[in-house]
């Protein structure tokens, strides 16, 4: 295979249109070579995009004034967490209706009754409150909560959007896609959690009855001079939940802080319970028969009642 001209250098590591190519003396014959990539209808790029905040700065050349990234694409530019199956790809464009939403090769374009945008490291996306109700329709109710979390913030998060916000918001769309699990989400959300597994198995506790949950708020250990943040805890029965993903079992340092942690927490009078994600996405009813030898829901009220009577 012939290896093509190399390109000029003002052509190189940016996005470029058939127009600026030819302005640098660059044919369209060289530009089918096989090293020019076209993410999208009328852009060129010498090298291909490493990750989707490179794909949207690439799209930029040919985005319509006025639009924004929206849905999956903007959630992953503001790293909210997503199921797997909720793909940034094809990069989703949104307008204000009644503009006609923009298509082609590598865009899924929407044309939107309400829409607001902010700009980000020079990319135009759609107001965080916005994209969690465009997520609403994507997404299920349980993922839309731990997208709520993400973005109300957490103590090492700064929150984007208040829950008032996402409700008022989600309030003028009523009619649209996604409303009842708006609906659903919307008083579940809480801030503080640190990922997408300490809100799934916070909604699972409080779905099994758990009440009192409290999210990374600190428990005092070894005589009052060190205070921890279990992911979860319930205060009053002295219950602390650890999830616990695969980088705390690969990493040593972590496992033993985590062992530590363990220990610290147990020594104060504390109870803890390590969940992993097959315990939340594999195995529910294998950990819920475990939770419930361990720390047994029956008589719950009595014992919280006892424990605030102690204190």
């Amino acid at each position: 295979m012939r290896t093509p001209q190399p390109l000029p250098s003002p052509l190189v590591d940016v996005p470029f249109t058939r127009q600026q190519a030819l302005q640098h003396g660059v044919d369209d014959v060289r530009l089918r070579a096989h090293d020019i990539h076209h993410p999208f209808h009328g852009v060129n790029l010498a090298t291909q995009p490493a990750d989707v905040r490179a794909l949207c700065s690439s799209y930029l050349a040919v985005m319509p004034d006025g639009a924004f990234f929206s849905h999956c694409t903007a959630a992953a530019l503001l790293d909210i967490p997503l199921p797997v199956t909720a793909s940034p790809h094809p990069l989703h464009v949104s307008v204000l209706a009644p503009r006609t939403a923009p298509n082609g090769r590598g865009v899924r374009g929407h044309s939107l009754v309400r829409l607001a945008g902010m700009v980000v490291d020079g990319l135009p996306i759609s107001a965080p409150a916005h994209v969690w109700c465009q997520l609403s329709g994507v997404i299920g109710r349980e993922d839309l909560v731990a997208a709520g979390d993400h973005l109300v913030g957490a103590r090492a998060r700064p929150a984007r959007v208040s829950i008032d916000e996402l409700a008022r918001l989600s309030g003028r769309l009523q009619r649209t896609k996604g409303s009842r699990a708006r609906a659903w989400a919307l008083p579940r959300i809480r801030a503080g959690s640190d990922s997408r597994p300490e809100s799934f198995l916070r909604l699972l506790l409080e779905d099994q009855g758990w009440e009192g949950i409290r999210i990374n708020e600190p428990v005092q250990v070894d005589g009052g001079r060190l205070a921890l943040h279990p992911d979860l805890s319930v205060p009053a029965l002295r219950v602390a939940f650890e999830y616990e993903g695969d980088g705390h079992r690969v990493d040593r340092r972590q496992w033993g802080l985590d062992i530590e942690r363990r220990e610290l927490l147990e020594a104060a009078g504390w109870r803890v319970v390590r969940v992993t994600a097959r315990d939340l996405f594999a195995g529910r009813d294998a950990f819920l028969t475990r939770l419930q030898r361990f720390v047994p829901i029956r008589g719950y009220a009595d014992a919280i009642t006892e424990n605030w009577r102690k204190s």
